[in-house]
């Protein structure tokens, strides 16, 4: 479950880095407005896509498939690009960083054995 926890949270941290009203209002209504600070927020937001990609590569290693991997690895490249091109490039990184994350909690495919092969 770190991968879903994961994204979510980098989401929260790149909106509050990239200035969005409705992060930074949540922050200071729920009394942490000294987290709205770049040198607090930028540690914050690499450590959850640090977690979220890390649950990533062990799914891409459990499973063998690595399109998980990239696309979230895309994402967040995404997510930290947003924080200095603004919250609409953020949105849309974070829907697929938790695509990403979902799609690795799916079981693997069965394998395909030469009985199920069309001929």
């Amino acid at each position: 479950m770190a991968g879903p926890g994961g994204s979510l949270a980098g989401t929260f941290a790149a909106l509050c880095c990239a200035g969005a009203p409705g992060a930074l209002g949540l922050l200071s209504a729920v009394g942490a407005g000294f987290l709205i600070n770049d040198l607090i927020l930028l540690p914050l937001l690499a450590a959850a896509l640090g977690v979220a990609i890390w649950a990533l590569i062990q799914g891409a290693r459990r499973k063998g498939d690595r399109r998980p991997l990239w696309l979230g690895i895309a994402a967040a490249v995404g997510m930290a690009a947003g924080i200095f091109a603004g919250p609409w490039l953020i949105w849309p990184a974070a829907a697929l960083l938790v695509g990403a994350s979902v799609w690795n909690l799916l079981p693997p495919p069965p394998p395909v054995t030469r009985a199920h092969r069309a001929s």
